[in-house]
């Protein structure tokens, strides 16, 4: 069977598929098993066009769901953190990034096109250091996939490198960050079985990977596994809460639940990553904004709908009370940067746990005035009108939806004496550039009513 390969832009090399044969029994039974499917995507020097070989860095991260809202701004971010770094900077030379991802979705929040658009704006940034594979990893088959192309894939000094031979797997990865996920409230409580398919065995598929290639694992969790903090309103701090015998922190969804036991089965190679000496990080990711934002989410809604030339009534639907419920917003460029961090850290122990948000509890019509405010800036910036202002702006109530939380955000005193790590952007601030980007060429050519 051929591989799958992906028209991409002129300059763009295709990989995949399997094409050697093997003598040893266990290799040939393996490949039996696994369906011949793969494609990969760099932009490549003209060396490499003719060569059709990899020339890697010093350093190589694996990024799970890099298509999506995280994956894609993480990938770009530490591209262009290579690209934009100076002397004094503590950035990894020659980053590699191979991203993983299924371009054609069925369920989830993002449409093929939007992935396209993601991959394609990818792969210009990251030009000969960003390698996509298009593959589905909760198969349950996919760990043996993925070694065996990233060891075809690797270059030798004396070009003998036995692509057959286990003993050396993947030791060119240094990094894994896991983002994949069937994740949203809504669609896991429709599919709850699917959520823990993508959610727990991906987790348990991609830190057997990283066991078995030396390299550090951040996984993604999320705040939503602490449950609903509204009548405690404190910050949630990493030590406490989860299915607490209070029984105010039972996790209000199957996505939740999902992410505790994702979490569980990480924690479970803590003691074999003490042994190859390499960290594992989970990261409490809270309610995450910016551009490229998942289309299901308020922020993306409330933008989509306010700066639509279309859409002449300029309404919002807000679900439950704006005063009693609150979120801990956090913009996406400071997330890639508390990830980054964590990816890399040297201090703590061989397996922590790490709120990465800003630490603030935002009510909901801080959120809706934030928008409402940034919006009519933007239109008018924009000369689309000239009397646009916030009171034309419509805020329907609708009630909280099964699964939503009513309060909660983080204790992020870990976050500042483990990784160093502080938000940065202010709510308003970052509302602001997500606006001006939702009014932009880019929003509106690649990504505007797909």
């Amino acid at each position: 069977m051929h591989s799958k390969c992906i028209p991409l832009s002129p300059g763009v090399l295709r990989f995949g598929g399997d094409t050697q044969r093997s003598s040893a029994r266990g290799e040939r039974k393996r490949r039996e098993r696994c369906p011949r499917f793969s494609a990969f995507a760099f932009a490549a020097s003209e060396d490499e066009k003719e060569t059709g070989q990899r020339n890697f860095g010093e350093t190589v991260v694996v990024v799970t769901g890099c298509l999506g809202f995280i994956g894609s701004n993480l990938v770009s971010h530490l591209l262009e953190r290579r690209n934009n770094r100076s002397q004094d900077d503590d950035v990894h030379e020659n980053v590699i990034i191979i991203g993983i991802d299924v371009l054609d979705v069925e369920k989830g929040p993002y449409k093929k096109e939007d992935k396209r658009a993601n991959l394609n704006r990818l792969v210009h940034i990251g030009k000969r250091r960003f390698v996509f594979i298009d593959r589905d990893i909760s198969l349950g088959i996919e760990l043996s996939m993925i070694e065996r192309e990233l060891r075809k894939m690797k270059k030798t000094k004396d070009n003998d490198f036995d692509a057959e031979d286990d003993s050396n797997v993947c030791k060119t990865i240094d990094g894994i960050i896991h983002c994949a996920a069937y994740s949203g409230v809504k669609d896991t409580l429709e599919d709850p079985f699917l959520a823990f398919r993508a959610n727990v065995e991906t987790t348990a598929i991609m830190i057997e990977l990283a066991k078995r290639s030396e390299a550090n694992f951040v996984f993604l969790s999320s705040g939503a596994t602490y449950g609903d903090n509204f009548e405690r309103k404190k910050p949630s701090r990493e030590d406490e809460g989860i299915m607490g015998d209070d029984g105010k922190s039972i996790p209000q969804s199957p996505y939740a639940l999902s992410k505790i036991a994702a979490e569980a089965v990480v924690r479970s190679y803590a003691r074999a990553f003490t042994e190859i000496e390499r960290k594992i990080t989970i990261t409490r990711i809270f309610t995450c904004f910016g551009n490229y934002g998942r289309p299901d989410m308020a922020i993306t809604r409330f933008m989509q709908t306010l700066l639509d030339d279309e859409n002449r009534e300029k309404k919002l639907t807000m679900f439950g009370d704006g005063d009693e419920s609150w979120r801990d917003y956090c913009h996406i460029s400071d997330v890639c940067s508390g990830i980054e961090k964590a990816l890399w850290r040297e201090n703590g122990s061989t397996c922590e746990t790490v709120n990465v948000s800003r630490g603030e509890a935002v009510t909901l019509r801080r959120l809706v005035s934030s928008v409402q405010k940034a919006a009519s800036e933007e239109l008018k910036a924009s000369s689309k009108t000239s009397s646009e202002s916030d009171d034309d702006i419509k805020i329907i109530v609708e009630p909280r939806r099964p699964g939503d939380v009513g309060g909660t955000f983080a204790d992020v005193t870990k976050a500042k004496d483990l990784l160093d790590f502080e938000a940065k952007i202010s709510l308003e601030e970052g509302v602001a550039s997500v606006a001006n980007w939702y009014n932009s060429d880019e929003y509106k050519k690649h990504y505007f009513k797909r």
